[in-house]
């Protein structure tokens, strides 16, 4: 089947389009919020990832980083539904994220004030800036609960940063003053981080290995729409004109996490593969075929080897 689209900019694109918003005020971030941990603590010097459940609402909140390899003291992370502001020094890079329970993902799209890097550190954009890295929140793939602290982890449980309550970022000209503030927890937040609905009966839950490789479409589409999962927990598509990607982890029961950075917006008749996989939150065999479904339950896509 076949189909006209086109697709915009994914929504952490969008955010920095708002955050580029000159702002005015001083500093929020003192009251600690709804931000604290529910889940009971855990060692946090022999981090594994047996930790107990948490609710992922917990993380809304803005967050001082500690411990995380190459930041500077003063370094924040803001945290709201779908998307991260990460205050360095230099001012504001925005992505966005996902969590469930226990998995954690979050993926750069946008950066504001002078936080690009030499193109020789990182990737040039259609414009030939170059976004800045963070290597140490592209090695997290979980959380735990710690104290009153949020530990990030990295596979096989290392703590690569800590999450704490205090202070808050100085507002600065290329951005909002409200991002340097805390979230507020809303319904809608905690419809966004709800658990998805549980896979169809009769469908075998998809694990990593089983999505490792190249999928396309079930009905063939001659401008190669595709996805490929790779082993290093990033994902690469295309609806068949316009690029996408972003990061990937698969939990139990079939439940997976993506990200997604932002895309061009060319029509083109294709198939919107990227879209299918940035919105999934459930995946599962059906035979050679994986389907793809939203938090609702609602069936996104069907893939075959390609």
């Amino acid at each position: 089947m076949t189909s006209r689209v086109r697709h915009a900019l994914m929504a952490a694109a969008v955010s920095l389009g708002l955050a580029l918003v000159a702002g005015c005020g001083g500093p929020g971030g003192e009251d600690p919020g709804d931000g604290a941990p529910t889940a009971e603590p855990t060692e946090t010097t022999d981090a594994t990832t047996d930790a107990p459940p948490a609710d992922p609402v917990d993380l809304i909140d803005l967050w001082r980083v500690s411990g995380a390899e190459g930041e500077a003291p003063d370094t924040w992370l803001r945290l709201e539904a779908g998307q991260f502001q990460l205050w360095r020094d230099c001012g504001m890079i925005a992505g966005g994220w996902a969590a469930s329970s226990n998995l954690f993902l979050a993926s750069i799209s946008s950066w504001s004030g002078s936080c690009s890097v030499d193109d020789a550190e990182g990737a040039d954009d259609a414009e030939g800036a170059a976004f800045p890295v963070v290597p140490w929140l592209d090695r997290v793939t979980e959380y735990q609960a710690a104290a009153s602290d949020w530990e990030l982890l990295a596979a096989g449980g290392v703590v690569v940063a800590t999450l704490s309550i205090d202070g808050a970022p100085e507002p600065i000209d290329t951005a909002a003053s409200f991002y340097a503030e805390p979230p507020e927890v809303t319904d809608e937040v905690r419809d966004w981080l709800a658990a998805p609905a549980p896979l169809p009966d009769g469908l075998t839950p998809a694990t990593e290995d089983d999505l490792l490789g190249r999928w396309v479409p079930t009905d063939p589409v001659p401008t190669d729409p595709h996805v490929e999962f790779a082993a290093d927990g990033t994902w690469t598509g295309s609806d068949g004109c316009n690029g996408g990607g972003g990061r990937w982890v698969v939990g139990p029961d079939g439940l997976v996490l993506t990200t997604a950075g932002p895309q061009t917006a060319i029509g083109c008749e294709g198939a919107p593969v990227p879209t299918w996989v940035a919105t999934t939150r459930t995946a599962a065999l059906d035979g050679a075929v994986l389907s793809l479904f939203d938090r609702d339950g609602e069936l996104l896509g069907e893939l075959a080897v390609g």
